[in-house]
């Protein structure tokens, strides 16, 4: 009971919300990215396939990967998945640094609500400029660690909704994240992110930092929460409306189960 009371919280607080780099409109949103695959793969098992995508540049003069990149030696992300990982890390763990690096720049490139001559937006560079002023406010937080069974739960959602034109939190077996995340492990504290549309690391990571069009940036909130610990990914290509999709569990405190 203890449980169900807690999960009731976290729904309450927005916890649960969802983002695209695609307008419902347009199919496109400001930080839509680059390709790639995603077969359904549980988490049990090594990942047989690689999918593709562009791998987003990092200078190790100014990212520790020894602490940051704590995903790199699982076996059961792809290695977008892990570098989402490490691009929450980044963010976490250097606000400041991540914004000037990776967000302020794109103010530059709006004529009001239009990004780079051509994407839809629903707040323009007003709401970039938040976020900035946001991770410029922000204290650096512990890194997240990899979870196998947050990432099974995660993997879920996206291999089953991906084969859909569906979004949100709701599966196609009608669960919520938490019957989902509870599968693999129990839990005090719990959230999802979802994106859609984008396919990069950094640009997932940018466009639910940035939260356009969402009015409580509960995908913002979720990274930045201190209260979470750990973190799964699971990334799929082939969502039928919007390509791709990454879904992201959180928890405090998570036990897998054995």
């Amino acid at each position: 009971m203890k449980t169900k009371q807690i999960i009731a919280i976290t729904i309450a607080t927005a916890v649960l919300t969802l983002t695209s780099c695609e307008t419902m409109d347009n199919l496109k949103n400001l930080f839509s990215g680059d390709e790639s695959n995603n077969n359904s793969q549980t988490a049990n098992s090594t990942i047989a396939k690689e999918p593709r995508y562009t791998k987003d540049k990092i200078d190790e003069t100014v990212w520790d990967l020894s602490k940051l990149d704590t995903a790199r030696n699982v076996d059961y992300m792809y290695e977008v998945e892990k570098n989402v990982i490490l691009e929450m890390n980044m963010a976490r763990s250097n606000p400041k640094k991540y914004a000037e690096l990776y967000i302020a720049p794109r103010t530059k490139r709006f004529s009001g609500n239009i990004y780079n001559g051509k994407l839809m937006t629903q707040e323009g560079a007003a709401v970039v400029k938040e976020c900035v002023n946001y991770m410029n406010s922000q204290r650096a937080l512990p890194v997240l660690k990899p979870s196998k069974g947050l990432t099974q739960a995660a993997k879920d959602h996206s291999s089953t909704q991906s084969l859909t034109n569906e979004v949100g939190h709701g599966g196609t077996d009608g669960s919520d994240p938490f019957e989902r995340m509870q599968r693999y492990g129990s839990f005090m504290t719990a959230g999802e992110n979802i994106d859609y549309g984008c396919s990069s690391a950094r640009e997932i990571v940018v466009s639910l930092l940035v939260d356009d069009g969402v009015k409580s940036r509960g995908h913002r909130k979720n990274i930045m929460n201190k209260n979470f610990t750990t973190a799964g990914v699971g990334y799929a290509d082939k969502h039928k409306a919007f390509n791709y999709m990454c879904v992201i569990d959180y928890s405090g405190e998570y036990k897998e189960k054995e």
